[in-house]
């Protein structure tokens, strides 16, 4: 998430801030959590490759716009904007319809593809928009923070820090670590494994006026770091049977 910056009053802007303001950010960020983010975050800038399995969970308003889903993910490196190359495999279903989907996307940094194993279609282009609205999908399953060249800063910098009691996840003892962001940006309780201060759950909260409060939870399992994945996985492959389409894909 980008952080907000706020504008102060000219008041305050020449007599500097107040002591009470002070000492309340302060309050708000727990020391011992922010040492964890920084740990983490150096954990994190360690790692140039990664694969992992990924299940996610909606409940409450976010179920209106999300539904469960499981899959896995390769990561390569950082480009500035995305991941250098990734391969993404997801089933999940149409949070309106029920309909199964099931997809299958990669990028080497020059064609992007993507694959609906429902319509037994694939897509392949340059431009990363090939991959349409199912794209939306295959981010639910992606951690891009794993790749990132910047991956904890909105954390470090965050309005709040709240370090809470430690759960397990996956089987991995974790630090869990609740944030608001800057700026009005949201809430998030992350989990870091402690035995490599690594991502391993990420609970996004929302709060719709008119809706309701929900969260959408990403959980990492089978983790791996700075593997060699095969390079033919990030080309299309189109299976047999299946139709490659000169299109984007709906």
């Amino acid at each position: 998430m980008k952080s907000v910056v706020c504008l102060l009053m000219l008041l305050l802007v020449l007599a500097g801030p107040a002591m009470g303001d002070t000492e309340e950010s302060a309050a708000s960020q727990s020391s011992e959590a922010v040492e964890i983010l920084k740990k983490v975050d150096r954990a994190v800038k360690a790692v140039q490759s990664v694969r992992y399995d990924v299940s996610t969970e909606p409940s409450g308003v976010a179920e209106n716009f999300a539904s469960a889903a499981r899959g896995s993910s390769i990561l390569v490196g950082w480009n500035g904007t995305t991941a250098e190359r990734f391969y993404s495999h997801v089933e999940t279903k149409k949070a309106d319809t029920g309909e199964t989907v099931e997809l299958t996307a990669g990028g080497n940094g020059d064609m992007y593809f993507i694959i609906d194993h429902q319509t037994k279609k694939a897509y392949e282009d340059m431009d990363p928009a090939v991959m349409g609205s199912g794209g939306r999908a295959l981010r639910a399953v992606g951690m891009i923070e794993f790749v990132h060249d910047r991956p904890f800063d909105d954390e470090i910098g965050a309005e709040k820090i709240e370090l809470q009691e430690e759960e397990t996840v996956g089987g991995e003892e974790c630090y869990k670590v609740h944030v608001t962001y800057a700026g009005g940006q949201g809430e998030t309780t992350w989990f870091f494994a402690k035995k490599d201060f690594l991502p391993r759950r990420r609970v996004r909260h929302f709060s719709i006026p008119g809706q309701g409060e929900g969260s959408l939870a990403i959980d990492v399992t089978n983790l791996e770091v700075n593997i060699e994945p095969d390079e033919a996985m990030f080309v299309l492959k189109l299976p047999e049977g299946y139709e490659q389409i000169d299109d984007f894909a709906p």
